[in-house]
C-alpha cells in the first residue's frame, strides 16, 4: 500500500485542519476517577455494579472507544481477553467472534438489550456492521449464560448499550484518511417536560481495498491487492438511531428506540480470487460480488419502579436482510415482562416470562419460509452476606421450543472478598445452542438436529488492578457439516463425543499519578478441540493485547494500543500458519477550545503484513485525521 492512499481531493483540508488538533479526552486530574468507576452491567439482566456481579465482565466505556481510536466493533473487543477474530479481508467484510475459543455463533450479541445475531446466519452477530460513534459502553460478560439469556449464549454475552444522555446535547465528528475513507457522526438530543429523546447518525464511507489478496500458496504472497492492480471493495454504512421517553409519573415511563442499519459492501469471489463486482471467476458465469444489508432494531417498553420493585415489560423486533447469493431475510420477535423485588437492601429476586419468534424467509433466493417459536420462564435470586463480602447469586430458566426438546439451565456464583482490594470468585453454568432454521430446513439441513448442550466452571482472582482467570467448558451434540465433493452433497449433523475449551486469561489495569493509564490483556488457550480431539481452526495458541495512554497536560493525550496473535492455523482443509504478527496503533489527542477536539490516528503504525484468513487481506499502515464538537 502507498503511504499517501486515500487522501484526495478535498481531504487535503480536513488533513490540514486536524493535523494540528486532536479529538475529547479524559483529562488527566480525571484518569484515576474513571478507573475506579463502578459500571453498571446487565450480567444477570439487570442493573448491578460490576464489582457486585461474580461473572468475569469486562467494559469497555466510551472514553476508551474515543482514547484508543477504535474504528470498529472488532477493533474494541478485540483488547479484551478471551476474545479473537478473523475476517474474511477488510471494512465490511465477515468477520468470526472467537469467546474462549467457542464457536462465533455460541455468544449472544445484544444492542441495548435487543437481539443481534442474525437469524439467516450461521455466524451469529455481523460484527463487521457495527459502528461506535454512538456507543455508551460495551459489556462482555463470559462463560455460560444460557440460565439468563437463553439459546446463543452458551460462549458469553455482548451488549453495546448505545448513548442516551437525558439533557440538551448537540455533537459533531468528522474524520478522514486512508483509502479514501470519511466518517461521520451527528447527534442531538433533549429532555422537554417529561419527554426526552435522543437522535445520532452515524455514516462511514471508504474505498477500502482488495478483500482478496494472494495466499501463501502463491509466488505473490506478501504482496497486497494494492500492490498487484486488483480492484478495490468498497464499503458504505449509514447508521440512525432514535432512542424517545416519556415520565408517566415519578414511577412510570414509556420508552421506545429504533435502530436502522444499511451498509453496503463489495467482496471476492473467494481467498486468493480477485473479482470485478460483475465477473466469471470459476467460469460459470457473472455473478454480482455487492452485498446489501439492511438490518433494523426496535424496542417498545414500560417501565414500573417503587422503592422495592422494578417491573418491566418490552417488546423487541430484529429484522434482516442481506441480497448476496440471491438474497436472505427474517426476523427475530421478543415478548417479555419480568419483575425485580429486593426484599433487603443487598438482596434481591428477579423472575420473568416471555416468548420468542425466530422467521426466515428467504434463503439464497429461495423462499424458505420456516419458523420456530419459544416460551420461557427464569428466575434469579441474589444475595451478599457478611457484611457484603460474601456474594451469591443463581439462576434457573427453562425454554419450550415448538421445533426441537426443551431445556432447563442454571447457572451459580460465588464471589468472596478477602479484603477491599482482594477477591476471588467462581461460576458454573450449563448453556446451549438452537439449530438455526438453516441448518433445519435449506437443502443442507436436517430436521432431526438437537440443540448443542454445553456446561462449564471458571475460577478468578483479583487484586486491585491484577486479575487472572481460568476456565473450562465442554460441548455435547456439536453441530457439524458434512460435504462430498465426489458428488457435490452434503448435510449438518450432530457430532458424537464431546468438544473440549480450556485457557487462562489474565489482565492488568491500572492509572498511575493521573499521567498514565495501563491495561495489558493475555489469553492462552490450553485446549479448543473438536470430538475427535482435534483442534479447531483458526484459534490462536496465546495473544497479548495493550494500551498505554498518557496525559502530558490537561489538553493532551498519547495512546498506544495493539494485540500480538501468536501462533494460528486456517483451516483443517488448509492448514497454513496465519498467526505470530503484531499490530500497533497511536492515537493523538489536543482539546483546542472549550467543546472542540481533534485527533490524529496511525494503525498498524509499523506496516505489519498478516492475514487473519489465508487469501483475505488486512489494512496497512493508515492515517486519519480528524475534529470534534459537543455543546
Amino acid at each position: 500500500m502507498k503511504f499517501a492512499k486515500g487522501f484526495k481531493g478535498r481531504y487535503f483540508s480536513l488533513a490540514a485542519i486536524a493535523a494540528t488538533v486532536s479529538c475529547v479526552h479524559l483529562h488527566a486530574q480525571n484518569t484515576q476517577a474513571i478507573q475506579l468507576e463502578k459500571i453498571i452491567v446487565s450480567a444477570a439482566n439487570t442493573e448491578q455494579e460490576e464489582d457486585d456481579v461474580t461473572e468475569d465482565v469486562t467494559v469497555i466505556t466510551a472514553d476508551e472507544i474515543q482514547e484508543r481510536g477504535y474504528q470498529t466493533l472488532k477493533d474494541a473487543l478485540a483488547s479484551v481477553p478471551g476474545i479473537s477474530f478473523t475476517s474474511n479481508g477488510g471494512f465490511g467484510q465477515p468477520t468470526s467472534l472467537y469467546l474462549r475459543g467457542m464457536n462465533s455463533n455460541n455468544t449472544l450479541v445484544l444492542i441495548d438489550g435487543i437481539r443481534a445475531n442474525d437469524v439467516t446466519g450461521l455466524n451469529g452477530a455481523q460484527f463487521e456492521h457495527y459502528l461506535l460513534d454512538n456507543v455508551e459502553r460495551i459489556e462482555v460478560i463470559k462463560g455460560s449464560q444460557s440460565g439468563i439469556w437463553g439459546a446463543d449464549a452458551s460462549a458469553g454475552v455482548i451488549n453495546i448499550i448505545t448513548k442516551y444522555p437525558k439533557k440538551k446535547t448537540i455533537s459533531f465528528a468528522l474524520k478522514g484518511g486512508a483509502y479514501n475513507t470519511k466518517q461521520l457522526s451527528l447527534a442531538f438530543g433533549n429532555k422537554i417536560g417529561a419527554f426526552d429523546f435522543f437522535f445520532s447518525l452515524d455514516h462511514f464511507d471508504t474505498d477500502g481495498f482488495s478483500a482478496a489478496e494472494p495466499g501463501r500458496s502463491s509466488p505473490d504472497y506478501g504482496k497486497r491487492g494494492d500492490d498487484l492492480g486488483w480492484e478495490e471493495d468498497p464499503y458504505k454504512n449509514t447508521t440512525y438511531s432514535l432512542k424517545t421517553g416519556y415520565d408517566l409519573s415519578s414511577h412510570d415511563r414509556l420508552e421506545a428506540s429504533a435502530t436502522i442499519l444499511n451498509a453496503t459492501v463489495h467482496f471476492d469471489a473467494a481467498g486468493g480470487v480477485d473479482a470485478e463486482d460483475l465477473d466469471d471467476p470459476f467460469g460459470y458465469g457473472p455473478t454480482s460480488y455487492v452485498n446489501d444489508i439492511k438490518n433494523r432494531y426496535f424496542n417498545i417498553n414500560y417501565q414500573r419502579t417503587d422503592e422495592r420493585n422494578k417491573a418491566r415489560i418490552f417488546y423487541n423486533v430484529s429484522t434482516f436482510n442481506r441480497s448476496q447469493y440471491g438474497g436472505y431475510s427474517g426476523h427475530t420477535k421478543e415478548f417479555g415482562l419480568s419483575d425485580r423485588f429486593d426484599y433487603t437492601k443487598d438482596d434481591f429476586v428477579q423472575g420473568g416470562i416471555g416468548y420468542q419468534k425466530f422467521h426466515q424467509g428467504d434463503s439464497a433466493g429461495i423462499d424458505l419460509g420456516k419458523k420456530y417459536d419459544n416460551r420461557y420462564l427464569f428466575a434469579t435470586n441474589y444475595n451478599r452476606f457478611f457484611d457484603s463480602e460474601t456474594i451469591l447469586s443463581e439462576t434457573v430458566r427453562y425454554d419450550n421450543y415448538s421445533a426441537f426438546d426443551n431445556k432447563l439451565t442454571y447457572k451459580i456464583g460465588l464471589k468472596q472478598y478477602i479484603s477491599t482490594d482482594l477477591y476471588i470468585s467462581g461460576n458454573y453454568g450449563t448453556g446451549y445452542n438452537a439449530p438455526s432454521l438453516y441448518q433445519l430446513y435449506s437443502f443442507y439441513g436436517n430436521r432431526n438436529l438437537k440443540p448443542e448442550k454445553s456446561r462449564g466452571y471458571d475460577l478468578s482472582i483479583g487484586y486491585k488492578g491484577i486479575k487472572i482467570c481460568y476456565f473450562r467448558q465442554s460441548v455435547e451434540d456439536l453441530i457439524d457439516f458434512y460435504y462430498d465433493y465426489s458428488t457435490y452433497t452434503g448435510y449438518y449433523f450432530n457430532a458424537d463425543g464431546t468438544s473440549k475449551f480450556e485457557g487462562i486469561e489474565a489482565n492488568y489495569s491500572q492509572g498511575f499519578f493521573d499521567l498514565l493509564s495501563v491495561n495489558l490483556g493475555y489469553t492462552h488457550l490450553l485446549k479448543a478441540e473438536d470430538n475427535e480431539g482435534n483442534d479447531l481452526y483458526r484459534r490462536a495458541k496465546d495473544s497479548f493485547s495493550y494500551a498505554l495512554t498518557w496525559y502530558p497536560t490537561d489538553a493532551h493525550s498519547i495512546d498506544i494500543n495493539g494485540y500480538y496473535v501468536g501462533e494460528r492455523y486456517d483451516s483443517a482443509f488448509n492448514p497454513v500458519q496465519t498467526g505470530k504478527y503484531n499490530v500497533t496503533n497511536v492515537a493523538l489527542r489536543h482539546n483546542f477550545a472549550k467543546g472542540f477536539t481533534g485527533e490524529i490516528e496511525v494503525r498498524n503504525l509499523f506496516d505489519r503484513f498478516y492475514q487473519e484468513v489465508d487469501g483475505y487481506g488486512t489494512a496497512g499502515r493508515s492515517i486519519y485525521v480528524g475534529i470534534s464538537a459537543k455543546y
